[in-house]
């Protein structure tokens, strides 16, 4: 920590416009360092000495700020919250330079970790509306021969993700954006050439927002959605358009967000309408769970079955955001029956789910296991939810996952009741020894 002059009047007002004591905000700031990767324990000491005038080490001024935001419902700089300002440039305002500076920063070890350490933000989760129709005419984003290299990266790290985890490969990523794709989008290209570039992008964005996601890093994710979304607007794609922004809703119903999970979820609704079956059928799966959540159960079942008829249309083939698995769609109808109290039909769901997932999908089938075994427990058949939780141990140890590595912590809370049954017993024998 590093001291600045007189006490932090600007602070101690918001605290007070918060409502919220010292420990509530230490609290709070360490939730959000969760959020960001990082394991924080700061207390009621810390906060008073930050009243007194000392300044926090980065990135804490901006989780004390994001904290503030989220609690008194307007946008707190740290500036605002007297912590002295920190450079940090002009925003690019053009999308394709947005997008290469955070490539270029991503990519340069020694500008990654502030990068990675960025809080989420309630207030960028805002997004304005969908493209308007397209100038030029046919789908975007097909293999063609100038975008074949792109093409092929979508479908390695997309495989990557599923068969291996968010954790794998990420670098990786990062680098072939910054060296490949980004001087890509500065060249002279046509204008179709260059709207099926920035359709590409777009997708390896998502990709990349994806990887950083499921390694908890929700603040670096949320940079990378907020470029795909606009770069796929840059094209002119509300299709590819929709898939981000929901993709984005999905994130903030994840970290609780409600409002605005379903703001997005809407708005990705609107955009998906003249998109392809399996890409409504992806946006209409979230709706429906953000819904069911809120307590809207007609129009959730309304949504989830909006969604079941357009996978029922989609013919295209099983290639990256052209197609929409069956597993997935199980999965996600067995969330909106859980949130609407349907535990049986949220069980049955999850069935299908397991049983269609494909072996490639290493991912997919650990994270549908872990949570059958959650919702079997619920139910009371604590057997069968060890042999749930026994599939998703075995398939956990091959990922490198962040959310699989959430799975195993709730694994363990929920066994813990149990922990004098031989089956529970031994699962958190096997978890403490895999540590």
């Amino acid at each position: 920590m590093t001291n600045r002059r007189g006490p932090n009047y600007e602070l101690r007002a918001l605290l007070t416009e918060a409502g919220w004591t010292q420990e509530a905000l230490a609290r709070a700031v360490n939730a959000l360092g969760a959020e960001i990767g990082a394991v924080l324990r700061y207390d009621r000491t810390a906060v008073a000495h930050w009243l007194a005038g000392t300044q926090p080490r980065h990135p804490v001024p901006q989780l004390a700020a994001e904290a503030l935001t989220r609690r008194i419902g307007r946008s707190v700089t740290p500036e605002a919250a007297g912590f002295p300002a920190v450079s940090r440039g002009a925003v690019p305002v053009d999308p394709v330079a947005g997008f290469t500076a955070l490539c270029r920063a991503d990519a340069d070890a020694g500008r990654r970790v502030p990068l990675h350490q960025r809080p989420y933000r309630v207030a960028d989760t805002a997004v304005p509306g969908p493209p308007g129709p397209p100038a030029l005419g046919g789908p975007l984003g097909g293999r063609t021969v100038a975008t074949l290299a792109l093409s092929d990266a979508v479908v390695f790290f997309a495989g990557s993700i599923d068969t291996h985890g968010g954790r794998h490969a990420r670098s990786a990523l990062a680098a072939y954006l910054a060296d490949d794709v980004a001087p890509l989008l500065h060249a002279g290209l046509t204008q179709r050439l260059r709207a099926e570039v920035l359709v590409t992008a777009s997708r390896l964005a998502f990709l990349l927002a994806r990887m950083y996601e499921d390694g908890l890093l929700h603040g670096v994710a949320q940079r990378y959605y907020t470029y795909a979304h606009r770069l796929a607007g840059e094209a002119g794609d509300r299709s590819a358009w929709s898939v981000v922004v929901r993709a984005m809703s999905a994130q903030a119903q994840r970290l609780g967000h409600l409002s605005s999970a379903l703001q997005l979820a809407e708005a990705a609704h609107r955009g998906a309408r003249s998109a392809p079956p399996a890409q409504q059928a992806y946006v209409q799966t979230q709706l429906a769970v953000v819904l069911a959540r809120s307590g809207d159960r007609r129009e959730a079942l309304t949504a989830i079955a909006r969604a079941e008829r357009a996978a029922d249309r989609a013919t295209s083939p099983a290639a990256p955001f052209d197609s929409y698995p069956r597993a997935a769609l199980h999965f996600q109808t067995s969330a909106v029956l859980e949130s609407l109290g349907d535990l049986q039909g949220a069980l049955a769901a999850l069935r299908r789910a397991a049983g269609e997932r494909s072996a490639a999908d290493v991912r997919g089938r650990a994270l549908t296991q872990a949570r059958f075994g959650q919702l079997l427990l619920r139910t009371g058949h604590l057997d069968e939810a060890c042999a749930a939780w026994d599939g998703f141990l075995a398939a956990q140890e091959r990922l490198r996952s962040g959310e699989a590595e959430r799975a195993v912590r709730d694994m363990r809370r929920a066994l813990q009741p149990h922990r004098n049954r031989k089956p529970a017993a031994e699962l958190l024998a096997r978890t403490v020894r895999g540590r």
